[in-house]
């Protein structure tokens, strides 16, 4: 995709996506699709408030000439994007979100350190760089397949060149983006090859400055957040140009409570890389879900229309956005694009049990715990339950989850919508054990204290 208008084919332009379908006899969501992952030339002028997406005719004929026999066909449209809760999960723990790995957000971020061309090669392995240089044009491309394939290219090169710091980074990224496009992989192992890439990056080059960032995210799992801060701080610093750092800091502040923060950061972001997806994704997702959400609505349809974001973290927020208003006929239809294979079912269970009787609800939370046990993902458990009223069941829940140390997605339990288990002081002694309560004693309260000043834990922390 460029922004910059070619010198040809300027007599004319299909603009929006479905002219641009229609010349290409595609359905516009394969045609955003072809557009993410097969470098299908289409371009945005971008504007203040958003964007104009174009084409140009022969610039799409082109593209289809060159793919041969090759093109992708409509079947492409119906591929499931799949991913049990536990796919979601991953999304919007790096999206909600996603410094869950603290390589994002969801996963869809393209930033690097800048390659000084009239510097000395990164590898002296002409083999190497060339596979480097595809792995990271593979992996700008985003989507699993060109994940996976941009991880055997950094991993052959650093077998070519063990000495490549810059792809072993680049290797650290890949496996910690992987996971927010596929639940084929298991989280866990993802992070452990992302933190033992890392580790060999900085051995070799101290100074690379993404990599030192997923030291933030080993130090949050410990609890450590202050040093976490420090961490990101100190990377945004080093590289204040960087938009990707900047919206991982963003992630930091969003998982630590502090929102208000977040969002400048992510304004900062959209800044420093104007109309990035990832960082219009972070600001929609957070006025939504814990500030003003009819502007995170339009922002959101702004995503899924007009720029053919069409991820499940998206679809997961609008599902919300119908159920909060009330409008249950239009939640119905939303329900029938639901993307994962399996955990579709508690959305549905979820609608009918808002428009059901308390015995209703009361059914729907036994059924989320009965799903939880069977390993729903906590922070789907977490938001659903919502629906039941049954904030004890969240608490249970949020108490399991820090017993075992693998609440990694602790923002949903700063959602307004569920006040009143901060009232509790069982939050508090969860915020304790992840260590948040020792963070905000030294650096100030979380947001939603400004709202909840009787709040149990914001009481603790005047």
């Amino acid at each position: 995709m460029t922004n910059a208008e070619p010198s040809s084919d300027t007599s004319s332009r299909l603009v929006g996506w479905k002219r641009i379908a229609a010349h290409l006899s595609c359905s516009e969501r394969t045609a955003r699709r072809w557009e993410a992952e097969e470098n299908l030339p289409v371009h945005r002028q971008v504007h203040e408030a958003k964007s104009t997406v174009y084409a140009f005719p022969g610039e799409l004929d082109r593209w289809i000439a060159s793919r041969g026999t090759g093109t992708p066909a409509e079947a492409t449209d119906s591929i499931k994007r799949e991913g049990p809760g536990s796919r979601l999960a991953l999304i919007i723990a790096g999206i909600v979100i996603v410094i869950l790995l603290a390589v994002n957000i969801s996963g869809y971020l393209s930033g690097r350190e800048e390659v000084e061309a009239s510097g000395p090669p990164l590898s002296e392995d002409a083999s190497a760089l060339d596979l480097y240089e595809r792995g990271m044009a593979l992996w700008e491309q985003r989507g699993a397949d060109a994940n996976r394939r941009a991880i055997q290219n950094f991993r052959a090169a650093v077998d070519r060149d063990p000495d490549f710091a810059e792809a072993w980074a680049a290797l650290a990224s890949a496996y910690g983006t992987l996971p927010t496009y596929t639940d084929e992989v298991d989280l866990e192992e993802s992070l452990d090859q992302a933190l033992l890439a890392a580790d060999r990056a900085l051995r070799l080059d101290p100074e690379l400055v993404q990599p030192r960032t997923l030291m933030g995210e080993i130090a949050e799992r410990r609890g450590e957040w202050p040093l976490a801060r420090e961490i990101f701080e100190d990377a945004m610093a080093s590289d204040p140009d960087n938009a990707t750092i900047t919206l991982w800091t963003a992630g930091h502040f969003r998982e630590a409570g502090y929102l208000n923060r977040s969002l400048e950061l992510t304004d900062l972001a959209l800044e420093l890389e104007p109309g990035a997806p990832p960082a219009l994704n972070e600001r929609a997702m957070t006025h939504f879900f814990f500030g003003n959400a009819a502007r995170g609505e339009e922002e959101l349809n702004f995503l899924w229309d007009e720029l053919g974001f069409d991820t499940p973290i998206i679809w997961y927020a609008k599902w919300f956005a119908y159920l909060r208003r009330g409008d249950f006929a239009a939640l119905e239809d939303w329900q029938s694009q639901c993307p994962f294979a399996s955990g579709c079912e508690l959305f549905m269970l979820g609608a009918a049990a808002a428009q059901g009787s308390d015995e209703d609800r009361a059914a729907f939370s036994e059924q989320l715990l009965d799903a939880y046990e069977a390993g729903a993902p906590a922070f789907m458990v977490v938001s659903l339950m919502q629906v039941t009223g049954n904030m004890e069941a969240i608490l249970d829940v949020a108490d399991t989850e820090t017993n075992a140390q693998r609440f990694v997605n602790f923002v949903v339990l700063f959602d307004p919508v569920i006040a009143e288990i901060r009232r509790s002081p069982r939050f508090t002694g969860i915020v304790d054990r992840v260590g948040l309560l020792t963070y905000w004693q030294e650096t100030g309260p979380p947001d939603f204290c400004a709202n909840e000043p009787g709040a149990h834990v914001c009481q603790q922390l005047q």
